[in-house]
């Protein structure tokens, strides 16, 4: 037996709306990076985005070193669509009122383990794109850059409480469904 809340009240409907629009916005601006990168020109990335944006300095970019870039970055980009796609789910069933139905705990399970593995893939793609970027300097000029910046640990951290989120609830969901089979 799945154990569902009656049908939700209106403020978790409209937050599950909001919540998927914003969702919606995170995914295009997401998606919009492995262009951006192919749209930067020859003077490559401005001085004051390098550190924030790619983990990157400061420095030019030819077509092949943008191309390089813009398909390593598909690898947090399309991490990070998955761990959205969890939200869409997750907040889709809290806009039907199923709180603690099995699919929305599978999402957010999804969802806790997305933000954990990006938190170790984001340095990894930082140093996968500086060694995609400097690939066509001259040997001696070829550099890997490895960065690890605060919101590296708080999107650790982040996820390992998601996690423990995650199995509060599935123990939560299973203690509700065996009470609801008591009744």
């Amino acid at each position: 037996m799945d154990y569902t809340p009656a049908p939700s009240d209106a403020p978790l409907r409209r937050h599950a709306r909001i919540a998927r629009t914003l969702i919606l916005l995170g995914a295009v601006l997401l998606a919009a990076l492995p262009p951006a990168l192919l749209l930067l020109g020859e003077e490559g990335i401005p001085t004051g985005q390098a550190d924030g944006l790619l983990g990157l300095p400061a420095m030019p970019l030819d077509t092949a070193a943008r191309w390089r870039t813009a398909l390593v970055s598909l690898l947090p980009v399309g991490g990070g669509l998955y761990a959205l796609r969890q939200l869409w789910a997750l907040f889709g069933e809290y806009r039907e009122g199923r709180v603690f139905c099995a699919a929305a705990q599978r999402a957010l399970v999804r969802f806790a383990w997305a933000v954990f593995g990006l938190s170790l893939a984001l340095p990894l793609s930082r140093a996968l794109m500086s060694v995609a970027a400097s690939l066509g300097n001259p040997p001696g000029q070829r550099f890997v850059t490895l960065s690890l910046f605060w919101h590296d640990g708080l999107h650790l951290l982040f996820g390992v409480v998601l996690l423990s989120i995650a199995h509060v609830m599935a123990q939560a969901r299973r203690i509700a469904d065996e009470n609801a089979g008591f009744v």
